[in-house]
């Protein structure tokens, strides 16, 4: 388990400003030389290759030789790095314990100042992933940790455009590959044993269908991102989610379709499965988008 309050006790403030130098250069450089980051930080090439030797002792970048020696965000430095930032803007007091980690975050419940009780998430996307997306848009020759950023932003803008019309967590604020956001007292829906299956699935199709007349298509709805209690549904993890006001070809409008149909489809098979209730899918679907 990743402890990141002892990691981030460890830091010093030269640490630091080797950290933003690589996070305000990684859009330009693999690797980003030890030379541009000497430059961008203030801080003599010597010394700043010491920092980089001692931040890849402790896991924070991974260090590479070729023509120059440059230097790439780990995770946990890029987690730990958005983590500062956010305790340097005041937004983050105190980071509790972890909730819960999956293939593509990590999550904590933290107390902010300014919010309260909050929940914390990392995006942490691999190596395949991004050469899965590399090939569909023009990251050229980044490092991989691009992605985990974009997947925050994504993540963030989706909850902002969301938050008011659709029960989603409140977006506080969003550094690097982390987003901070309401804390829901609920559970996933596979979860729970609802007593009302059909009123509460009449309610997701609704939400969907609010979603859809905003632009957001969910991307990868199922009974594991919707929260339940007795006080409604909410709908999490939205770093997949499609933008419909920036497809800009009709191939691309048709996969996003494609994709609405399988959350729609994945939502439907698992109350069929879970409570046996039958319903359309081109009739949900043709409701979704009123037509």
């Amino acid at each position: 388990m990743i402890d990141f309050a002892e990691k981030f006790k460890r830091m010093s403030k030269l640490k630091w400003m080797v950290l933003d130098a690589i996070f305000k250069n990684m859009w330009d450089y693999k690797y980003v030389p030890a030379e541009i980051i000497a430059k961008t930080a203030h801080i003599n090439p010597e010394k700043v290759e010491g920092i980089l030797k001692s931040l890849k002792d402790d896991h924070l970048v991974e260090n590479k030789y070729t023509e120059y020696l440059g230097s790439a965000f780990t995770y946990l430095g890029l987690s730990l790095y958005s983590l500062w930032r956010l305790v340097r803007s005041d937004k983050v007091s105190m980071l509790g314990k972890r909730m819960g980690e999956g293939k593509e975050s990590i999550i904590f419940n933290c107390y902010s100042d300014r919010y309260g009780e909050c929940v914390l998430k990392f995006h942490k996307v691999g190596y395949s992933s991004f050469k899965k997306v590399r090939e569909k848009r023009d990251y050229g020759t980044l490092h991989f940790t691009v992605l985990m950023v974009r997947s925050a932003r994504n993540e963030f803008q989706a909850l902002r455009k969301l938050y008011g019309y659709v029960s989603v967590p409140k977006p506080y604020d969003w550094e690097g590959n982390a987003v901070l956001m309401e804390l829901i007292d609920a559970k996933e829906l596979f979860r729970v044993k609802l007593k009302n299956p059909k009123e509460v699935l009449e309610m997701i199709i609704e939400d969907v269908r609010t979603m859809y007349s905003l632009g957001v298509v969910h991307g990868d709805l199922s009974q594991y991102n919707i929260l339940v209690n007795p006080e409604g549904i909410w709908f999490i993890d939205f770093p997949q989610y499609i933008d419909l006001d920036e497809l800009e070809t009709d191939e691309e409008r048709k996969a996003a379709e494609e994709i609405l149909k399988r959350d729609v489809e994945n939502v439907l098979n698992y109350f069929k499965k879970t409570y046996r209730i039958e319903r359309d899918v081109n009739e949900v679907l043709s409701y979704i988008k009123n037509v």
